[in-house]
């Protein structure tokens, strides 16, 4: 007599939305601007509706999610996406306006990323 195993090995992972990665990583430059190996600003755009119906934008379209500043003067032009995330025409745009500078802009996924990166 063989016993079926009915409980799957693999769970299912659920897809965790780009403002919680967000958030997870600005937690993690919080603590590693709290020990001075860094500084970070949260670049924030897009726009808001008001009561009359109008838009307002504010940022710069296609700017990334956070700029940071290391030592030594290096600035890296930080873009947070999901795995399956792409980058908009603007993003890409922007992207290519910053490298012609020298600047570094990177895309990252999650926290483990972004720590790879910092260490490289």
């Amino acid at each position: 007599m063989s016993i079926k195993n009915t409980h799957h090995p693999v769970q299912h992972l659920r897809k965790i939305p780009e403002k919680q990665i967000q958030i997870a990583i600005e937690q993690y430059l919080g603590i590693l601007e709290k020990r001075k190996l860094l500084v970070y600003i949260k670049n924030n755009s897009g726009g808001l509706k008001t009561e009359n119906g109008s838009f307002i934008r504010f940022g710069k379209a296609g700017s990334p999610d956070f700029l940071l500043f290391l030592t030594g003067g290096q600035t890296i032009h930080l873009e947070i996406k999901t795995p399956k995330g792409r980058l908009s025409e603007s993003q890409k745009r922007y992207q290519d306006k910053v490298k012609a500078l020298g600047h570094q802009y990177m895309v990252v996924c999650n926290v483990n990323d972004l720590n790879k990166l910092l260490h490289n």
